[in-house]
C-alpha cells in the first residue's frame, strides 16, 4: 500500500476524537468525555450563558469539553462573536440609516436570483 493509498489520521479529515491518538491521549479524553457534558448540552448551556451568568463549575466543564471538541469551541466562540457585534449595534435598526433600495432596484435583484436559481 502506498503513501497515497493510507488513510489519513488529521483530525479535520476525521472527525473522531479517538482517531490518531496514543493510549495516554485516548484515555485523557475518554477522562474529560465522561466528565464533562455532551455536545447537546453544552450548546444549551452556551446559549443560556447568553441571557445569564452561569455557575463557575458549569463554566470549568465547558472548558475542559473544548479540549476534546473543536465544534464546540468553534461555536462558542462564534456566539461570543455575535454578542459583541449585537452590543455595538444601535438599540433600534432604523437609526442605522434612512437610505433603502428603489423598488426597480429590489425588482431588478430579485430577477437575477431567480435567473440564477433556475440555472
Amino acid at each position: 500500500m502506498g503513501n497515497a493509498e493510507k488513510p489519513s489520521s488529521s483530525s479535520a479529515e476525521n472527525p473522531s476524537l479517538l482517531a490518531g491518538r496514543n493510549w495516554l491521549e485516548r484515555l485523557l479524553v475518554s477522562f474529560i468525555a465522561k466528565r464533562t457534558p455532551k455536545c447537546r448540552e453544552v450548546v444549551k448551556l452556551l446559549s443560556q450563558s447568553m441571557e445569564v451568568k452561569l455557575p463557575v463549575t458549569t463554566r470549568i466543564k465547558i472548558r475542559f469539553h473544548y479540549l476534546i471538541c473543536i465544534w464546540c469551541y468553534r461555536y462558542g466562540k462564534q456566539l461570543q462573536a455575535l454578542r459583541k457585534i449585537a452590543s455595538s449595534l444601535p438599540e433600534h435598526v432604523d437609526d442605522c440609516s434612512k437610505e433603502t433600495l428603489s423598488d426597480s432596484s429590489k425588482e431588478r435583484m430579485k430577477q437575477v436570483l431567480r435567473e440564477a436559481r433556475h440555472e
